[in-house]
């Protein structure tokens, strides 16, 4: 049976949180900025007045005077999703990262190890944050067990055998299915509204109607397996931050910052005999919230010019001022692989001879002994603005040229 857990409204229920908002409260996340000016997620009490997620905020205060608008914080939210999951770890399961506050595991290895599958989803339930309203579900199929999950009562969890998956689907909208918003479109233009009617389709039918991307949401409708459990490898986790005594607006800036972060990491990697395989960009914004961009490499390296450009891409998103940058990668790739490039040999000898140099004057004197300059605010009137000095980094050498 595939376990599944689902904590509703989790990023809204992170940030009231963070803000001190009582849960009870009418409220709705904000926009993230440069976003179009419309409400997310909303809790009950907003919901009781008509407020629902893509209104207008002009719209959705016309209709609750009292709403409460929650500035996101997403990365808050990762942290807060990160200890859900290592807590489900815990018990021993091989747990499947999914949206934040949704996760799903195979139970087929804890049933021996807790005396049966009452007392693993009553553990499940221990580990489940208070006050978050927790929900569990178990299937035999992941899909299955996501939507007993939205369909279980808060202080009971819902187990769905394999013969009551057809009847416990049927009902289900068919925009639950795994499929575009344009083929969800395009089924209820016919008058497919729910899963059983996806369900009932012929093959050939469904084929016609869904093609063969959608086929697989036709199998899922009908109670077949859509595959095992993607249980994700446990990060490594390393974190570098950078705290500004004024908010930073300039990409430049951010960038150089970046940069450092990247290089203090990737040394922290290589010396540790390991490689990076994602980067997780987190801004503190001046005004409030934050800001978060996940990048998953296609190779884990600690090659930083390669790290730096995979960042530097999504930088320019951040829509306003930051007063404080951290970069969280996990650690635990293997050792990085190196492409061959073509080099004169001189050159590389004496590229070698510099960095053995420095590293020897930073062995006898400190990191602090040779400093490199840095750009900062090239149009500022003041010099210490304008310039930085920042230990020199080895790793960040590329060669006597510079």
């Amino acid at each position: 049976m595939i376990v599944a857990v689902a904590l509703p409204r989790f990023p809204l229920l992170v940030a009231m949180l963070a803000d001190g908002i009582a849960l009870d409260t009418p409220a709705a996340l904000t926009p993230a900025p440069g976003m179009p000016q419309i409400v997310g997620m909303c809790t009950r009490a907003a919901d009781i007045h008509g407020v629902r997620p893509g209104l207008r905020i002009g719209e959705a205060l016309a209709r609750c005077p009292s709403l409460v608008l929650v500035t996101p914080d997403p990365d808050a939210v990762a942290e807060a999703h990160e200890r859900v999951l290592v807590r489900l770890e815990d018990l021993g399961a091989g747990v499947e990262s999914q949206e934040p506050g949704r996760a799903c595991f195979d139970d087929a290895g804890l049933m021996r190890l807790y005396g049966g599958r009452d007392n693993v989803l009553r553990r499940v339930r221990g580990v489940l944050p208070v006050g978050a309203d927790g929900r569990i579900g178990a299937a035999p199929t992941r899909f299955a067990a996501q939507q007993a999950a939205r369909q279980a009562d808060p202080r009971t969890p819902l187990v769905i055998e394999h013969h009551e998956i057809s009847t416990f689907l049927a009902p289900l909208s068919a925009e639950r299915l795994p499929v575009t918003p344009s083929l969800a479109h395009a089924l209820w233009d016919v008058g497919i509204r729910t899963i059983g009617a996806v369900a009932a389709l012929p093959h050939a039918a469904a084929l016609e109607r869904m093609g063969f991307d959608g086929l697989a949401a036709w199998r899922i409708a009908r109670g077949e397996s859509d595959g095992p459990i993607r249980a994700r490898q446990p990060p490594e986790p390393l974190e570098a931050r950078c705290r500004f005594d004024e908010p930073i607006g300039t990409i430049g800036t951010i960038e150089v910052a970046a940069r450092l972060l990247i290089a203090e990491l990737a040394t922290t990697a290589r010396l540790r005999g390991t490689s990076l395989r994602t980067l997780q960009l987190r801004a503190r914004l001046a005004d409030g919230g934050s800001w978060t961009h996940n990048i998953a490499l296609r190779e884990a390296s600690t090659d930083p010019e390669r790290l730096a450009l995979a960042a530097f891409a999504s930088l320019g998103q951040i829509g306003a001022p930051v007063s404080e940058l951290a970069i969280r990668t996990d650690a635990s790739g293997g050792h990085a692989a190196r492409q061959l490039t073509l080099e004169r040999p001189e050159h590389t000898e004496r590229n070698r001879r510099v960095r053995e140099a420095i590293s020897q004057i930073h062995s006898a004197l400190g990191d602090d002994a040779i400093m490199r300059a840095i750009p900062l605010e090239s149009w500022s009137h003041l010099p210490e603005r304008q310039w930085a000095l920042v230990p020199y980094d080895i790793s960040l050498s590329h060669g006597p040229h510079e």
